[in-house]
């Protein structure tokens, strides 16, 4: 699941009026709920109904908790279509709460903001369900997250961020995960796994780039045929070329050939030297990040390092294949605010406040 650093834009509308309308009466002033236009349904028309109805009962309860104050809380759900490598369907109930602002004597309703909350059923921020693909697979060789979650409270808490709120604005953002049983549905990768990997990759690099430069050197001697024949009647054009051109070209290439093991081998070296570690630590989780020093090695780190990945790779053993796609079988709760501004810090306390972690769990499987 990605959530989205654009800020959300509705059509602004007028909401009342009021003699005494003030930026600091307005988070006293009690906001209204609209449903937005619905999101997208995907899935077959019995899964819909099921997740609708679960989708319904988030909505209950955070309804029954949250009064909106100083926004209007537009709310919809959303219903992403199947997808076969995913163990179950994808779907999410959100708020935008749109700020009340003053126009002279009388509130209306912005038309965009940053605050966002959702509850997702069956998705998350990062890919879980397949592993690493194309590039990336010359890079980590794994799909990746910033941190770490902490159990916390019987459920799995992401520490608050500074989150990128779009145009040069940011704020607080934070998330948990309601899960089976304490587990995750996704597992980390382990330093060995990575060094593993890596050394494939690292090969797969070192073989693009040795054929790159028998391609070059195969192209030199293409273009210096088509000079002869173009010089044919010209030794001293064709001395000229063969001498500033096709021996500079040819020289380069065939170093950088020759020296492309001698590249690679520091690289190879230091995975070698990683993977004697001890067994207990290279089953420990893999986060890295890129080494300075090279651009071929990865370094390891750990969770509070701001340049850190923390690599993950798919748990299908977390799934229960037994019971309906459309059954929630973990929920993810985000949300993000701009905490110096008062009506949306106010939001984003009472949102998280208005979630009862309980009842998410036991929508778990049903």
């Amino acid at each position: 699941m990605k959530f989205s650093l654009l800020v959300i834009a509705v059509l602004s509308a007028t909401l009342s009026h009021a003699q005494d309308c003030t930026p600091q009466s307005l988070i006293q002033k009690t906001g209204t709920w609209k449903e937005s236009t619905k999101g997208s349904e995907g899935g077959t028309a019995a899964e819909l109904v099921k997740e609708k109805k679960t989708v319904a009962a988030i909505h209950a309860m955070i309804k029954s908790k949250y009064i909106p104050m100083g926004v209007q809380a537009n709310f919809h759900g959303a219903y992403n279509r199947p997808y076969p490598n995913m163990a179950a369907n994808s779907y999410y109930y959100n708020i935008i709460p749109l700020n009340f602002y003053c126009s002279g004597a009388t509130v209306k309703v912005a038309d965009e903001t940053s605050s966002y909350f959702q509850v997702g059923a069956n998705m998350f921020e990062a890919e879980i369900y397949d592993t690493a693909q194309g590039d990336r697979l010359l890079l980590e060789g794994f799909n990746e997250m910033p941190d770490m979650p902490v159990k916390k409270d019987g459920y799995w808490y992401f520490k608050e961020i500074n989150a990128n709120l779009g145009f040069g604005m940011t704020g607080k953002s934070t998330m948990w995960l309601i899960t089976y049983d304490d587990k995750l549905p996704y597992a980390y990768v382990t330093k060995k796994e990575f060094l593993e990997k890596r050394i494939n990759a690292l090969t797969a690099l070192q073989e693009m780039a040795t054929a790159e430069f028998k391609d070059a050197l195969k192209n030199i001697d293409i273009i210096k045929s088509f000079k002869e024949k173009e010089f044919k009647n010209d030794a001293a054009k064709m001395e000229q070329y063969m001498k500033k051109e096709y021996s500079v070209q040819k020289i380069k290439y065939e170093k950088q050939l020759a020296d492309n093991q001698k590249t690679y081998a520091p690289a190879f070296t230091a995975i070698t030297t990683q993977l004697k570690q001890p067994a207990t630590e290279l089953e420990e989780p893999a986060i890295v990040k890129v080494d300075p020093h090279s651009s071929f090695n990865y370094l390891f780190t750990t969770d509070d390092d701001p340049f850190g990945k923390v690599l993950i790779k798919p748990n299908p053993g977390y799934f229960n294949k037994k019971i309906p796609r459309s059954a929630p079988q973990f929920f993810c709760v985000y949300v993000r605010a701009n905490d110096k501004e008062p009506i949306a810090a106010k939001f984003y306390a009472d949102i998280i406040k208005a979630v009862d972690f309980s009842l998410l769990k036991s929508m778990l499987g049903k």
